[in-house]
């Protein structure tokens, strides 16, 4: 009797082992971290399928990375790719489940994991990891940086997987309600006047999408240096980390600021960013001139056109501007509105070169130094 009871134990226990064994379980099929557009749909489409090929599956999204609402947040994550798999992918809302695992042990980076879960699954638990914004302080990041003259540019492919750098960093000051946000940026050689000024307010700008009140920041200048470096830190008490350098110093050499395309030049708030910088250098650097070079293609003969069929009606699209009646109402204005004398904006029209037609080329000269050659290669400006 007692061999047949252990006899059955035996196979009560492997029956229920068995059973468990042959119970569905998720499965992670994929994981990534920052991504442009076209990788990240890749990815999401090959998921996607998975997912419609196996019935009565569900797609479930974990993600990664900064607490709280706003750009490049955990929850912003989920949502963006939420809404590419109903939106685009065409999924039932009920076949996707969104998790937020919390915050990731790299403050600048997102962790997103794809997983496939089967009908009667259980769904995949997220790691616990250990971070502390809480008690943060110091240093929080230290990168290059740059002056983009605060272009538009038209986002034509969709958003994509962005770093999480300065979500983590609203994120500590979210959790330190005391705490003071520091923004000191080192002028490199390429910075125009007033430029470190720009960097910092646009950071403190970009803020208030994680409703954070500009009083919670700081801005330093912490001097100039060879390369043009921001960082970040948090002060709990206060304290300003790096010592303030005071007054920019005058432009020492040639700084090209860009080349400006007429295409993006359609756009009238950008039209007007540029305007605006070239009055803020020119006033703020009173032994600069700023050397404007206009590149334009011939005019094209125009053709015999044969009368079609209307075409559908489409919406109105902005048409690239006259450059030569934009780069003289800049000058009217600077001389006019801001009385800057005409010959600290020298404007030059020189013939195109390859892909560089219809554009905008700005260089800033310091007082006694030579103009440059508007038609001198790239390679050729580099060298030593």
């Amino acid at each position: 009797m007692r061999t047949l009871t252990a006899v059955l134990g035996i196979f009560l226990v492997w029956g229920a082992v068995s059973a468990q064994a042959r119970k569905p379980r998720a499965t992670r099929f994929d994981q990534f971290g920052k991504l442009g557009h076209c990788d990240l749909g890749a990815h999401l489409d090959n998921f996607a399928i998975l997912v419609q090929n196996t019935p009565g599956a569900q797609a479930t999204i974990i993600s990664y990375g900064p607490d709280g609402e706003g750009p490049a947040t955990g929850k912003y994550m989920l949502e963006l790719i939420e809404d590419y798999l109903v939106n685009v992918r065409g999924f039932n809302p009920s076949r996707v489940k969104t998790i937020y695992g919390g915050r990731n042990t790299d403050p600048t980076q997102p962790v997103i994991e794809l997983w496939l879960t089967p009908k009667g699954a259980a769904l995949p638990e997220p790691q616990k990891y250990e971070t502390h914004p809480e008690s943060f302080q110091g240093l929080f990041i230290d990168e290059a940086a740059s002056d983009n003259f605060d272009m538009y540019w038209e986002e034509e492919m969709g958003p994509g997987i962005p770093g999480t750098t300065d979500a983590s960093f609203a994120d500590i000051l979210q959790q330190q309600k005391n705490a003071t946000g520091y923004i000191v940026v080192y002028s490199g050689e390429d910075l125009t006047p007033g430029a470190w000024r720009r960097i910092a307010q646009n950071q403190i700008d970009y803020y208030k999408a994680f409703k954070l009140e500009a009083n919670r920041f700081k801005m330093i200048f912490a001097g100039h240096q060879k390369e043009t470096r921001l960082q970040l830190w948090i002060s709990p008490d206060g304290t300003p980390p790096v010592k303030d350098a005071g007054s920019e110093m005058s432009l020492a050499k040639t700084v090209k600021v860009g080349d400006f395309y007429a295409d993006n030049l359609r756009f009238e708030r950008n039209q007007k960013a540029i305007f605006t910088r070239l009055a803020e250098i020119l006033r703020l650097d009173k032994t600069v001139q700023v050397f404007l070079v206009v590149r334009l293609e011939p005019p094209v003969q125009e053709e015999l056109i044969v009368e079609s069929e209307p075409e559908a009606a489409t919406e109105p699209i902005e048409e690239p501007p006259d450059l030569t009646k934009l780069v003289e109402k800049w000058r009217l204005e600077l001389a006019n509105t801001h009385k800057i004398s005409a010959d600290r904006l020298i404007i030059v029209f020189t013939p195109t070169r390859e892909f560089e037609a219809n554009q905008l080329s700005l260089w800033v000269v310091p007082k006694g130094q030579p103009l440059p050659d508007p038609n001198e290669s790239e390679d050729t400006e580099k060298r030593p």
